[in-house]
């Protein structure tokens, strides 16, 4: 089983991790749940648009994975497109980590059709969606709610984002707010037809229903104490939301210009009988300027990223060759530019870079050493990852070891974790670590107690002080979590990867996608 993939679905952190590599209990699928206790995940913020962070928690280890396999006999627990197929948009792939491949790509064509048959699609949105969900109404089959909010520090009031278990229950509960929107619409004989993608409900109908769709949609929320959120409402015509997707015809014509208007550029110059021309130095890093060029027409901040994000995701830019290309002095500001824009794309491309024979590092130096400052002053937990691996991959150890103090104080847990594995913490800078005994520091905690001798060979005594969880008052859960932990450590499991880890598993996930379609484009 890949509980990399469960414990993380989706967001690339997944790669930074190794939950597969821990040592759980043998009987870990029918471990006695009340031998396991109320836990506090820890914090991991992504930036989700400009400045306003979202934040996803990381469950305890134990108690995540002994809650998947009590809840994994659910109804359509791996396959949560079925709960509702014909009004889901997306549908997960455990496999992947990551939503189905070309289903965004295909889901567009789709809505052209149906905006030619209706006047507009108005897209309404669920307010605080995973905050608000009440796990005492969740549908479980005779399962207690309780392994669920425990992972959660007992809050039954919202649950964890970020986690396949999570994305489940709120697909479950999205599945019982359709059928009510269903109900609804039909009372008001309303024609109309909707999709939903996460708490995102697309509804493709004429301009006269629109108020009534926002009501029946209000009714259905209200039945689960559930809200809309009013300044999230978008409403689109063909010809709007044609020019706001313009992502997949520009990556094509990116492509096009590359293959093949830089070979006519070399058939010209044949002809011209300049015989003894070099091939390779047509081969121009052209598509740097064809992102540029293309995404200056596209308005909206979130598509710049996905733009950008996913032509370095994509089959044809991961199997190129980079040392048949010429690079530019301004090849390096582009590049440097992209990056910027999207900071996601580095896990997608630096390694290819680092590869290149004539990519010069010096002339990125500056750049990567000031953004990684920025990085981790801004506190986007994802972004000083991605960072840091393109500063591994360029082998910028300078910019990397003087961060350390910046990195401990920046409540980043996995990348703090990084940088106690490497030894690179001041002795003010450890000690300042040692200090946060709180639970909801646990993941730090467990490398610190990894990395540090004097912790190490105390081990008992240190895991008491830094891992058990405060709500381990009995025996029988103190030895649960107690045994957890000191069999990994004695065994030197890492919960993080080392970097040429993360390459592979970043390759890997890549692999995968690319069996499921040519040509992608994630929503």
């Amino acid at each position: 089983m890949n509980y990399n993939n469960l414990y993380n679905f989706k967001n690339p952190v997944k790669h930074f991790l190794n939950i597969d590599g821990m040592i759980f209990p043998s009987d870990i699928e029918t471990f006695d749940t009340t031998k396991l206790c109320w836990t506090v995940p820890i914090n991991f913020r992504v930036r989700k648009e400009k400045d306003k962070p979202r934040v996803l928690k990381m469950p305890n280890i134990l108690s995540f994975v002994r809650a998947y396999h009590y809840y994994k006999t659910l109804p359509n627990f791996e396959d949560i497109q079925s709960m509702d197929y014909s009004h889901k948009r997306l549908s997960a792939n455990i496999e992947t980590g990551d939503f189905v491949a070309g289903e965004f790509d295909r889901q567009l064509e789709e809505d052209f059709e149906k905006l030619c048959i209706y006047d507009h699609l108005m897209k309404l949105d669920i307010k605080e969606y995973y905050g608000r969900i009440y796990t005492h109404n969740l549908t479980l089959d005779g399962l207690q709610d309780n392994v669920l909010s425990g992972i959660n520090n007992r809050c039954t009031n919202g649950i964890l984002m970020g986690n396949y278990l999570s994305l489940y229950f709120a697909e479950s509960m999205l599945n019982e707010i359709s059928k009510s929107v269903k109900e609804n619409l039909n009372d008001e004989n309303i024609e109309c037809e909707y999709m939903y993608f996460s708490d995102d409900f697309y509804f493709f109908c004429n301009e006269s229903d629109d108020q009534k769709i926002v009501v029946c949609f209000d009714k259905a929320l209200e039945k689960y104490g559930l809200e809309r959120s009013e300044s999230k409402t978008e409403t689109w015509t063909y010809e709007t939301y044609n020019s706001h997707n313009l992502l997949v015809r520009y990556w094509k014509k990116i492509m096009k210009y590359n293959n093949i208007d830089l070979l006519k550029d070399y058939e010209n110059e044949k002809k011209n009988k300049k015989i003894g021309i070099d091939k390779k130095i047509f081969h121009k890093l052209a598509f740097i300027n064809q992102l540029i060029y293309r995404m200056s027409n596209i308005s909206d901040e979130k598509l710049k990223k996905i733009f950008i994000n996913n032509f370095f995701k994509t089959k044809y830019f991961r199997e190129l060759n980079l040392n048949d290309y010429k690079i530019r002095d301004y090849d390096y500001h582009q590049l440097c530019f992209l990056f910027k824009v999207c900071p996601e794309a580095l896990i997608y491309s630096t390694d290819k870079f680092s590869e290149m024979s004539s990519f010069s590092r010096e002339k990125v130096h500056d750049f990567f050493n000031i953004s990684y400052s920025k990085a981790v002053k801004e506190h986007f937990n994802d972004e000083q990852l991605y960072y840091y691996y393109a500063l591994k991959q360029f082998g910028f150890e300078d910019t990397i070891a003087n961060k350390e103090s910046l990195v401990a104080k920046s409540d980043n847990q996995i990348l703090i974790s990084y940088y106690l594995k490497e030894n690179l913490f001041s002795n003010e800078s450890l000690l300042y670590l040692k200090e946060k005994t709180n639970e909801e520091y646990w993941f730090e905690n467990y490398h610190l107690i990894l990395y540090c001798d004097e912790l190490y060979g105390d081990l008992e005594n240190s895991i008491k002080k830094y891992l058990i969880p405060k709500w381990a008052k009995n025996k029988n859960k103190e030895e649960s979590y107690m045994n957890f932990y000191k069999d990994n450590l004695v065994a030197r499991n890492d919960i993080i990867n080392n970097i040429p880890g993360v390459k592979h598993k970043i390759q890997e996930y890549l692999d995968l996608r690319f069996e499921e379609t040519e040509f992608e484009f994630d929503e």
